[in-house]
């Protein structure tokens, strides 16, 4: 398997390709990447076998397509480094990110619940870049949210986050589109140490058939995502924050529909959150 070349990765890639499924992420994702069409666990079995060999000759690969660059950042999730060298890597494969999968795909696949890896998560969710504040909501989530030590600051963060107006900032910040660079194969030349690869661009046209959604949909959405699920640790101290005016009220909707999808949650409770929701509706 030829992994330490871009003919070599493109051409695995291409063989993996399916074209109705490309037509299906093409109705999920607006990225303005060039997308092959690749099952997602098609690309979690490659990403295992590169980290088995010299991941580091792949990573410094540039990228042209969706999935080359999601293949990136399974394998940066999935690799032996240590804490301190996957924070390097995130740092440097979420300049490239541009739509929702290429952060949920990654922030999962890290497992690591240090107390450093929990504070440097929360110094991230304050980013003005939508993409690496939603790295840090959907990492919590999956590494934090259902130990109840950490319930209290994350709930804390979530709230200073989320108050009304903070989607404005998202709409002012230069995140939210991959690195500009047209004239480039690598955009390591401004990170010191780089280990991974630039985007190289190609003369194909994006496919996206989706509109792009407001900016800070994506922070909107992985925080009431994560809210429903500290509501199963800390009912009480989520009810509070869906109730608080001073936080945003298309986020406290969102909460209490994700709550409501929920399983888990009883007939009667999701009978009170309805009764929530209709009062903040009539307050807007």
């Amino acid at each position: 398997m030829d992994i330490a070349t871009l003919e070599g990765v493109n051409r695995i890639l291409s063989d993996m390709a399916e074209t109705d499924y490309k037509a299906f992420v093409l109705r999920l994702t607006n990225t303005k990447y060039p997308v092959l069409g690749i099952r997602i666990p098609k690309l979690q079995s490659l990403a295992k076998q590169i980290t088995k060999g010299d991941f580091n000759a792949f990573l410094a690969i540039p990228f042209t397509y969706f999935e080359h660059h999601l293949l990136r950042g399974m394998v940066i999730a999935l690799c032996k480094d240590g804490e301190a060298e996957h924070l390097a890597l995130f740092e440097e494969y979420l300049r490239y990110v541009d739509d929702w999968e290429g952060v949920d795909l990654i922030a999962t696949r890290y497992d690591c619940k240090t107390e450093s890896y929990f504070s440097s998560l929360r110094s991230r969710l304050f980013s003005d870049g939508e993409f690496s504040a939603r790295f840090a909501l959907v990492a919590l989530l999956h590494n934090f949210a259902s130990n109840p030590a950490f319930t209290a600051p994350i709930l804390s963060d979530v709230r200073a986050l989320t108050e009304c107006g903070y989607l404005r900032k998202f709409s002012l910040s230069a995140d939210g589109a991959p690195l500009d660079i047209t004239h480039s194969a690598s955009a390591t030349s401004s990170v010191p140490h780089s280990r991974l690869g630039g985007y190289l661009p190609s003369d194909l046209i994006p496919e996206t058939q989706t509109e792009p959604p407001p900016s800070g949909y994506y922070v909107m959405m992985g925080a009431a995502w994560l809210l429903s699920v500290l509501y199963l640790t800390d009912k009480n101290a989520v009810i509070s924050y869906i109730k608080d005016p001073r936080v945003d009220k298309n986020t406290r909707l969102k909460t209490i529909s994700k709550i409501l999808d929920s399983f888990r949650v009883s007939s009667e409770e999701k009978r009170a959150l309805r009764l929530i929701r209709d009062e903040i509706k009539r307050n807007r």
